[in-house]
């Protein structure tokens, strides 16, 4: 793996723990927020406001961890790493 590879894979890794740690923390939020107003009767409504947007962040941040090999080899496609303008 080059440089301009390892570079991109770790940019990946990055962007991945920013929106894994940004999911945990608007999830801690929404859920804190909302502790005092949950009604058990709209279940599927607190899922969906409070619940489904940060579990997405997570999850867009695990799947960038686990592929960021794989992207970052995309990404440093066609770099060259003698040239470092």
């Amino acid at each position: 793996m080059g440089k301009p590879t390892s570079a991109a894979v770790l940019a990946v890794r990055l962007l991945g723990l920013f929106w894994l740690v940004a999911g945990l923390w608007l999830l801690a939020a929404n859920v804190i927020e909302s502790a005092l107003e949950f009604n058990p009767s709209f279940i599927g409504y607190y899922l969906q406001s409070q619940v489904l947007r940060p579990l997405l962040a997570m999850g867009l941040g695990l799947l960038l961890i686990f592929f960021s090999r794989r992207l970052g080899r995309w990404l440093a496609r066609g770099l060259d790493s003698s040239n470092d303008a």
